[in-house]
């Protein structure tokens, strides 16, 4: 069986306590809203679901992108244990790959630390990039490292604030790898070339705590709605906002109007200045917030890469 989103509440009342039955939780990444069709303007879902004896026994969700229509997310792929070993999840799997395929689909994104479903989603025709356990299926064939070039040619791009249009489209961004080592302390994102990545669709939820705790993240979209930079603003205990920004390489030049937007928000929502924690290594970035006018005042909370304490340096704005 196969439903779009937004898929019926009572439905949704059988299905959470299903998967929060194999998962262990309440889907963290996909709130109830979504399924319920929150973001319908901006993100397009389906749920392929198969019942034995009318009880469920195997469900997976697709979620597509409408601005980036070529990029699509996959999870909630979970099968009742009586009716494991049997293939239906493999077959709902397949299916949903196909279908994205037939409209226009070019790469889907998933995350697992399971290697026994890991193994499924290789012969699917899914591969693990590097520095993350996240497995990319390019529907071409070619492979993920070859698609990432590809997708981040070209220039141009303009500072928005964000909203859901930014849930599939920022994955590609975040899943490159990047010079600076820690990407956003406020989202504790790392560059998989010096830590390991282990989420995919819950990667928009972190910046979204951002913005629920009383703060505010932008995204650099390209004319085609692909995402290739982040910044934040995050509210502090004491009022302050700490500020980070990161962008593709090739768009260099829109993270300083990434880092001003976070800036001016934080002055717009407060008046506790704001302030930004590099890592000690990342030297480039600390004389990139120099350029912005922030100086050291000190050290930092330090960030842990893969089980590697590294120090870092705060930095206060000037007459901020």
């Amino acid at each position: 069986m196969r439903y779009e989103v937004p898929i019926p509440e009572e439905l949704i009342d059988e299905l959470f306590p299903f998967w929060a039955s194999i998962f262990g939780e309440v889907l963290p990444d996909i709130a109830r809203e979504v399924f319920l069709g929150s973001e319908k303007n901006y993100n397009g879902g389906t749920l392929y679901l198969r019942r034995e004896d009318e009880s469920l026994a195997s469900t997976c969700f697709t979620m597509k992108s409408k601005t980036v229509p070529i990029l699509a997310g996959f999870g909630e792929v979970a099968t009742e244990p009586r009716f494991r070993g049997r293939g239906i999840a493999t077959e709902l799997c397949r299916r949903a790959v196909e279908d994205v395929r037939a409209g226009g689909g070019e790469a889907f994104f998933l995350g697992t630390v399971n290697p026994a479903a890991a193994r499924v989603y290789h012969r699917l025709g899914w591969r693990k990039l590097a520095g993350a356990n996240v497995m990319a299926n390019i529907l071409s064939g070619n492979s993920p490292e070859a698609f990432l070039v590809d997708y981040f040619a070209g220039e141009g791009a303009k500072v928005v604030e964000s909203s859901p249009a930014d849930r599939i489209p920022m994955i590609p961004l975040i899943l490159c790898p990047h010079d600076w080592q820690v990407l956003d302390a406020n989202t504790n994102i790392c560059s998989t070339r010096y830590a390991t990545q282990n989420s995919c669709m819950g990667l928009y939820v972190r910046y979204e705590r951002v913005r629920l705790s009383g703060g505010a993240w932008f995204a650099a979209r390209t004319a085609e709605g692909k995402v290739v930079g982040l910044s934040t603003a995050r509210r502090d205990e004491g009022g302050g906002f700490q500020i980070d920004a990161f962008a593709h390489a090739r768009f260099s030049d829109v993270r300083e109007e990434l880092a001003q937007a976070a800036i001016g928000k934080s002055r717009e929502l407060g008046d506790g200045g704001c302030y930004a924690v590099v890592s000690v290594e990342d030297e480039e970035k600390q004389s990139w917030f120099e350029s912005l006018g922030f100086r050291g005042t000190g050290a930092g909370e330090a960030f842990e890469l893969d089980g590697r304490r590294v120090a870092s340096v705060r930095m206060e704005r000037s007459g901020a």
